[in-house]
């Protein structure tokens, strides 16, 4: 009898542990963020369960197509805000219907994962298990949700080590750091607009700045693959704060950069904001300085491999915010 007790108890811990190491989060259309401590990870080499759109079965579609190619094929897991995510489509075997459950309802052993920069004609040259990554994990205060082809996905629900805790922590530190110092330079400096001996401290037109918001009645620009253009008509709306930049066009142009860091150009006068994507990569340098000759702002927003370059005049404020 005590025999069988031990047994059963060890069999009860192993099946306790089995089911805490493979503890699964449904992801649907509906975002969900990655609560602390823990992370949601979808591995290649795994059987993963989804649940397809209708578009899937439905003959002649795109995800019909994809679907149901060799190897399949279907999208999208995403990283990241609704309107700016960052998605990702599985490579996998031919999918097992689940039974016993609706007819959307498939097993996936997937082969890789792929991001944006993936080309169908890859598998041409590659095997499936060569292209793109083997793993991608969503961390802590992450937002993730499916989409397209996909109105649900499982992810396996992982604790952190204490090393990729103290990991995570270390980043919140150096970030912290870093958006300190921007808010140390979110400073707009006066052009001397005549040459100056290199070092010199600038004289500050705008101290401290929270946000600032500027209009632009013309504008000198040049579009990737385009010529130069003159917008005298558009009214153009540039606001800035310490996490990102904007521009809007009443003709259409519309972006948004994310702020890096902030200092002071000593060759150009001006304070230089440099400009990058959701992953940190630096793409455009912005320069703003205040002109004491024209009584307005000189603002100059050029990209790095300079396919694009905007150069505003007749510059004003509109609001401005201070810390």
């Amino acid at each position: 009898m005590k025999k069988i007790f031990l047994l059963l108890l060890v069999l009860y811990a192993y099946s306790i542990g089995f089911a805490q190491s493979n503890n699964t989060i449904v992801i649907t259309k509906i975002p969900k963020t990655v609560p602390s401590g823990r992370k949601w990870v979808l591995e290649a080499g795994k059987q993963t369960r989804v649940q397809v759109s209708y578009g899937v079965l439905n003959s002649g579609s795109l995800c019909n197509a994809l679907f149901l190619s060799l190897p399949g094929i279907v999208a999208n897991v995403n990283r990241g805000d609704v309107f700016n995510a960052e998605g990702y489509m599985l490579i996998f075997k031919e999918p097992d219907k689940v039974p016993y459950t609706n007819e959307f309802t498939y097993d996936l052993t997937i082969l890789s994962i792929v991001d944006k920069n993936f080309s169908v004609s890859e598998l041409q040259i590659k095997q499936p298990e060569d292209v793109g990554m083997k793993k991608i994990e969503f961390k802590a205060g992450e937002s993730v949700f499916v989409g397209n082809c996909l109105e649900s996905i499982e992810l396996k629900d992982v604790t952190m080590t204490q090393a990729e805790l103290e990991t995570i922590k270390m980043k919140e530190i150096e970030i912290n750091k870093a958006n300190t110092q921007k808010l140390i330079n979110f400073n707009i400096p006066i052009n001397p607009e005549k040459a100056v001996e290199p070092g010199t401290i600038p004289v500050i037109h705008d101290k401290k700045l929270k946000s600032i918001t500027f209009s632009s009645t013309s504008v000198l620009f040049k579009l990737p693959g385009k010529r130069y253009s003159l917008d005298n008509i558009s009214t153009w709306t540039l606001e800035l704060n310490v996490d990102e930049f904007s521009l809007h066009s009443s003709n259409g142009i519309d972006k948004t950069y994310k702020v890096i860091k902030i200092g002071y150009d000593e060759e150009m006068r001006m304070q230089k904001f440099t400009l990058g994507d959701e992953n940190n990569v630096e793409t455009h340098t912005l320069l703003i300085a205040w002109s004491t000759n024209s009584n307005q702002y000189s603002l100059l927003l050029n990209s790095i491999d300079n396919s694009e370059d905007f150069q505003f005049q007749d510059v004003q404020t509109t609001t401005k915010q201070f810390q």
